[in-house]
């Protein structure tokens, strides 16, 4: 079992092991994707069994005849389960570090990320910084990498309009745009959450953002493993949690059918996670305008030098659909 002082419910402790590539070793076997880890979710609830606890010291030949699955895919969950002093050992050398964890068996969970993304909620977040910031109002500032001295400039504007409405920004920690805006709310004495598609251990290590974190306005999340290296594929998987985290959001640049930014927002309005304003300006580029013609809420600078109250507005333009329930551990 994980070490009892990390403070992990065994619900959780499950989660971990099955769902993290912590203490994973070359000859272990692979973590369960989120897809496997929703379908066995539903297979334990409906089950004798109820709750993911209850598949501790269970043989593969057990978890096979109690979940009615093949004995290959129950023999991979009874070794993944067998894995809890390696995972503790990293849990402490993380928690040594600053960064603690939370799965989707947690109470502590961000509510928000859990009621808008439902299933598609990654199964454990690793984190740093004070977590009550996730409770604050949020929106969601994303864009390009490479923006243009406009954008940058409407970007670092709508992050201190949010420092001054007393909304946090939420965004991915990357080049450009998502720092900017990020930037743009702590100077001005507002929070901050970014979710990391790279490596958290390292971020954490750069002195502005520990100071941040200490000062309790910055939290930085990955779904990912906290060393995780960059990769396309890790930057698309945390986009939906950008706009699960946020209320609303704002797209300030964007290529057209290409980039990281344009594949986020269109998964982000076939999903209808949160409502989507564009920026729309002279410049503002061919991948906006059809952000916006695709159901965006336009966005534009006149706008943003009028607006006192960045949430207030944005919620009096648009009305968000209430979220449904889940299985708390699914």
């Amino acid at each position: 079992m994980i070490d009892p002082k990390t403070n992990l419910s065994d619900d959780s402790a499950v989660l971990l092991m099955l769902c993290s590539h912590l203490g994973i070793g070359e000859a272990d076997a692979a973590p369960l994707t989120l897809r496997e880890w929703n379908t066995l979710a539903r297979k334990i609830s409906d089950s004798e069994i109820k709750h993911p606890r209850g598949l501790l010291g269970m043989s593969g030949l057990h978890i096979s005849q109690c979940l009615d699955m093949p004995a290959t895919e129950a023999d991979r969950i009874a070794q993944l389960l067998t894995r809890g002093g390696s995972i503790a050992l990293e849990l402490e050398q993380l928690s040594a570090a600053g960064i603690w964890c939370v799965t989707r068996a947690d109470e502590l969970y961000p509510t928000r990320i859990r009621d808008t993304l439902k299933h598609q909620a990654p199964p454990v977040l690793f984190g740093a910084g004070e977590a009550s910031i996730l409770d604050r109002s949020a929106i969601g500032i994303v864009g390009s990498r490479n923006i243009d001295d406009a954008g940058a400039d409407f970007a670092r504007r709508l992050g201190e309009l949010c420092a001054r409405s007393s909304v946090a920004v939420v965004s991915g920690g990357a080049r450009g745009t998502d720092r900017i805006a990020m930037q743009g709310a702590l100077d001005a004495g507002g929070f901050a959450v970014g979710i990391l598609a790279d490596s958290l251990t390292r971020t954490i290590r750069q002195p502005d953002v520990r100071n941040f974190i200490a000062e309790g306005h910055l939290i930085l999340l990955t779904p990912y493993r906290p060393d995780n290296g960059f990769s396309i594929g890790a930057a698309m998987g945390r986009n939906k949690v950008i706009y699960g985290a946020s209320d609303f959001s704002v797209v300030v640049s964007s290529e057209v059918k290409k980039g990281g930014t344009w594949a986020g927002a269109i998964e982000e309005l076939n999903a209808g996670w949160c409502p989507l304003f564009v920026r729309t300006a002279k410049n503002a580029g061919p991948g906006n305008e059809e952000l916006i013609s695709r159901g965006g809420y336009a966005f534009s600078d006149a706008e943003l030098e009028k607006i006192d109250d960045v949430f207030g507005w944005m919620k009096q333009n648009v009305v968000r659909q209430p979220a449904q329930e889940v299985l708390a551990f699914a």
